[in-house]
């Protein structure tokens, strides 16, 4: 199979075909035996392709593991602009939760965060990866300060951590039951702290 440039790659069915059957392989092995288990061999083997093929689409083992993790995702939530913000968060955080609890790409999670310490590769994938993932929380709480909703001095990114710092928590640490009713206890907590602050009368 020749070589193609991309712009050929982007428009020839067999490269598409051949990178969804790629990445199924390698999303199934990375559920079953985690990442120290996804193996080019592997993928190659349960995929019927050759390694050169592999190869051809990646140029690095990392790169491959996360683009079939990000291949089991469901797109990104749209911008959280109801001007509700409790409404906003709560309907964030249960997506997220449903995610880390019963979607395809739930097993995976804990394999993939558990790789990216020891390999800086992986690390910085599912950085970006979050960031991208945390933009519509940014932008709700962002708009929420500009309505005068929450305290001008607000930390956005501590605000993120106290957010979804418990769902993570809960799923991979303490193991605890991760219901999705557990997001109006979160969001409430959160919103306790960082509202508008009255200023205190002068002495």
């Amino acid at each position: 199979m020749p070589i193609l440039t991309e712009p050929e790659a982007a428009r020839d069915p067999r490269v598409t075909r051949s990178r969804a059957v790629i990445l199924q392989a390698t999303a199934e092995l990375l559920i079953e035996a985690g990442f120290a288990g996804v193996t080019i061999e592997g993928v190659a083997e349960r995929a019927g392709v050759a390694k050169t093929t592999i190869y051809r689409h990646w140029r690095t083992r990392s790169q491959l593991i996360f683009d079939a993790f990000e291949s089991l995702m469901e797109p990104s939530a749209p911008r959280l602009t109801s001007g509700n913000l409790r409404a906003d968060l709560i309907y964030a955080l249960r997506g997220l939760i449903r995610g880390l609890t019963v979607s395809r790409w739930a097993p995976a999670v804990s394999a993939l965060i558990e790789a990216g310490d020891r390999d800086p590769e992986v690390s910085r994938l599912v950085h970006d990866f979050l960031v991208e993932r945390m933009a519509p929380f940014h932008h709700a709480i962002q708009e929420a300060v500009e309505r005068g909703e929450l305290a001008k001095d607000v930390d956005i990114d501590a605000s993120l951590n106290m957010l979804t710092g418990p769902i993570y928590y809960r799923r991979l640490v303490s193991r605890e039951p991760l219901a999705e009713s557990f997001a109006e206890r979160v969001v409430d907590q959160f919103l306790r702290g960082a509202a508008t602050r009255r200023e205190e009368p002068a002495r």
